[in-house]
């Protein structure tokens, strides 16, 4: 009998701490391989600063740019595996809030520190994802690979695990607006903002209220733009703004430059930028493999990471971000052991039973610090049910969203202390 295979799709963070938790398993027993589309590791962590298509046909993979400080402290991204060192003389920007070199280095380092590369196959892109009965009754997927180095080699390999680590932060949540069209200035998503320089001297509107509307708002600023506009669809951000940035509600419509908002008020702009969020897509997948969500604390999977009607796919990552690192390291252990059967999944019926529970405690959940909470009793649960090391660092995010909202311009230069410096090791 052959050894039982498992596809981790993408060579992000979440593919990378998935490839780690997985090395647990009995390798004359399992086969682990890697489909990442790029020449290295790091996905959205892995700009390239383009904003043109890129050779494969695709948008640019990266949403991150110029001058970009991470927007939650490093602290928070830490598990006992990931622990970032002490006065680094590499360390950029501010002492918990470094650049995306600074982590990109770090993954680099994880990676040859458990020899994580050789299961990671590069400049291969998964482009279909099928699954099937096998002659001898057990469920079986064939993943599609096409060779980006040749462009035109194309494999096939049959897996009986599927693992996405995708991430959800490829495809922009595009949006227009009534007179869009008469608009005479620049129009982009955030995903193509790459550089607040070139909009020095500009009237900027930004369209959001998320991280990325308050994050790109500031840079605009701090880079020279006249003045900024947030218009929000739910809420006005629950921040003390600096000199130069304002709130309005959503924009109504667009004539010329004239941007009419939703309370009747009105200004004139020189380039709009939509924060309109991401998309959930995986156009490799086949259709009824699809997982189906939206940017939320709950998505429709066991334990948030079962595809409920087929239970050897696993998606990784993809509920509201409010931790990263350490989830998908716990969500990776979560995997194997339901692969080895240490964990026995419940059938269908109560899989979906459970997610439609967890989906009506989420209706609960009001504001940024609810989410915290409820995010951090998940990990605790599969802390306890894997049993790892718990990861929550409620306490450390939780002071970072307060210092924030009391000012927006200092609150990356407060420090915080890890949890885990006594924990088992440093990157």
């Amino acid at each position: 009998m052959g050894k039982k295979r498992i596809c981790v799709v993408g060579g992000g963070p979440a593919g990378v701490f998935v490839l780690r938790a997985l090395q647990c398993l009995d390798e004359d027993t399992f086969e682990v391989k890697c489909f990442e589309r790029h020449d290295r590791i790091g996905g959205q962590w892995n700009s390239t600063g383009r904003e043109e298509i890129e050779d494969d046909r695709m948008e640019p993979h990266s949403a991150m740019y110029h001058d970009l400080l991470i927007n939650t402290p490093k602290e928070s991204l830490e598990f006992p595996e990931f622990i970032f060192p002490d006065n680094d003389p590499e360390l950029t920007g501010f002492p918990s809030f470094p650049d995306r070199l600074y982590i990109l280095k770090h993954l680099d380092f994880f990676c040859e520190k458990h020899n994580l590369l050789k299961y990671i196959q590069f400049k291969s892109w998964v482009h279909q994802v099928r699954s099937y009965e096998s002659p001898e009754s057990t469920h079986k997927f064939q993943v599609a690979i096409r060779d980006l180095k040749s462009k035109d080699s194309n494999t096939e390999e049959t897996f009986d695990y599927v693992i996405v680590a995708s991430g959800h932060f490829e495809r922009p949540n595009y949006v227009t607006c009534p007179g869009q069209e008469t608009f005479p200035g620049t129009i982009i998503h955030s995903k193509h903002f790459i550089d607040a320089k070139r909009f020095k001297g500009l009237r900027v509107l930004a369209v959001g209220s998320s991280k990325s509307a308050d994050e790109i708002s500031l840079q605009l600023l701090m880079c020279g733009a006249s003045r900024v506009t947030i218009s929000y669809r739910h809420g006005p951000l629950p921040v003390n703004l600096p000199s130069g940035i304002d709130q309005r509600p959503l924009l109504r419509s667009i004539e010329g430059s004239t941007v009419y908002f939703s309370d009747e008020s009105k200004d004139s702009y020189d380039a709009i930028v939509y924060c309109t969020g991401y998309m959930h897509d995986f156009p490799f997948m086949e259709d009824r493999l699809k997982l189906r969500t939206t940017n939320r604390l709950v998505v429709p999977l066991y334990k948030q990471i079962v595809f409920p009607t087929c239970p050897q796919l696993f998606y990784i990552g993809m509920e509201f971000p409010v931790y990263t690192f350490p989830l998908f390291w716990l969500q990776g252990h979560l995997c194997a052991k339901i692969i080895t059967g240490e964990i026995e999944l419940p059938d269908e019926a109560k899989m979906w039973e459970e997610i439609r529970k967890s989906e009506e405690e989420e209706k609960s959940i009001c504001d940024s610090f609810g989410k915290v909470t409820w995010q951090s009793n998940y990990l605790n649960e599969i802390s306890s049910i894997t049993g790892q090391q718990k990861v929550d660092t409620r306490e450390i995010i939780i002071e970072a969203l307060k210092a924030k909202s009391e000012d927006m311009i200092t609150w990356k230069q407060k420090e915080f202390m890890s949890s885990f410096k006594n924990g088992t090791c440093e990157i």
